[in-house]
């Protein structure tokens, strides 16, 4: 991000944040001012991720759409959603409110999810981007009829439930990124590819065997790090991960580092990162590995660079806000006498 656009930024989020200080917001787009309180339910359950891949793919199409990206996206947002709660408690209701908001404040929303997470992990946010640029554009009436099918497809089978419990072993039990960029590929280009994802039954059985080293002892302690130069969508760390939580063990005290070369796949791998809090030293890089020796340290090296940004642009942020807000006092006091 360029001197130019970081100013520009820090300058909308200014305007914004004291825009709903006062609580004076009329943007219709606005997810946080626009919604309807007339939330009525949504049947919910909580289907397999092969149910909700299918489900979410037959929405797309059959609503004209035929990007990759916008559908994926939107249930990597809804995955992405901050509001958890024990046992997923809050889901249906969450559900039931965003299935009731128009399009485009339902476009706003998602965008809302997915840049809540630049400034936890600015790294695996920007390398989930694109899954998310499109919502910046301006999306005609059959992306947003897409958009909206997609979002309820998901909604009814429960992504809220797979991944909005507080409980990050919960949310770790199913690859939803894996499920549905699959079959959306399916019914596109798949093949073309040669990607297919291990399937998770499988990625369970490796995950066991490797570490078991047959002495009772697990051969891999704390600490350590964890490489996968295919990683896909992240499958093989998620059965890793939860394979050691029921050995009471902490993912977040291991390396993880996933290499895939795939833009999307690598997308999902980072958003699959966030769902499955695999930990501050969980680290995703996009790029051909054969190509670039250099790519394990490159990606770890791009994240730290891309989290000083993140501090800079916050100290800078917290400066320009105080600095306005006593702009608007000292206006204030000066109006008053």
């Amino acid at each position: 991000m360029s001197a130019e656009s970081t100013a520009a930024l820090v300058a909308k989020v200014v305007d914004e944040v004291l825009t709903h200080k006062a609580q004076n917001c009329t943007d219709p787009g606005c997810a946080r001012h626009a919604g309807t309180m007339d939330c009525p339910p949504v049947s919910v359950s909580r289907s397999p991720g092969s149910v909700l891949g299918e489900a979410v793919a037959d929405a797309w199409y059959a609503a004209g759409g035929s990007r990759l990206d916008i559908p994926a996206g939107v249930v990597a947002a809804l995955a992405l959603w901050p509001q958890k709660s024990p046992g997923a408690a809050a889901a249906d209701t969450i559900a039931a409110y965003i299935a009731a908001q128009p399009p485009r404040v339902l476009v706003r929303g998602l965008a809302d999810s997915a840049n809540y997470y630049w400034g936890l992990r600015p790294d695996l946010w920007t390398t989930a981007r694109p899954l998310f640029d499109w919502t910046t554009e301006d999306l005609h009436d059959t992306h947003l009829a897409g958009v909206r099918a997609v979002a309820l497809a998901a909604l009814r089978h429960g992504v809220l439930r797979h991944t909005g419990d507080t409980d990050p072993a919960e949310r770790s039990r199913t690859d939803l990124m894996s499920w549905v960029i699959t079959s959306l590929r399916h019914h596109h280009s798949r093949r073309s590819l040669g990607e297919y994802h291990t399937p998770p039954d499988i990625a369970d059985l490796i995950a066991t065997v490797l570490a078991d080293d047959g002495t009772g002892k697990r051969p891999h302690q704390p600490g350590e790090w964890m490489l996968e130069p295919t990683a896909g969508t992240g499958g093989m760390f998620r059965s890793a991960a939860q394979d050691l939580r029921r050995e009471g063990e902490n993912p977040a005290e291991r390396g993880w580092l996933m290499l895939e070369l795939d833009p999307l796949a690598a997308a999902g791998a980072a958003v699959n990162t966030l769902v499955w809090e695999l930990g501050p030293r969980a680290f995703v890089g996009c790029g051909d590995v054969l190509a670039q020796p250099d790519l394990a340290e490159d990606a770890i090296a791009r994240a730290h660079g891309l989290a000083r940004h993140r501090d800079d642009v916050m100290k800078l942020l917290s400066f320009a806000i105080a600095t306005r807000t006593t702009e608007q006092l000292l206006s204030a006091l000066t109006a008053s006498r």
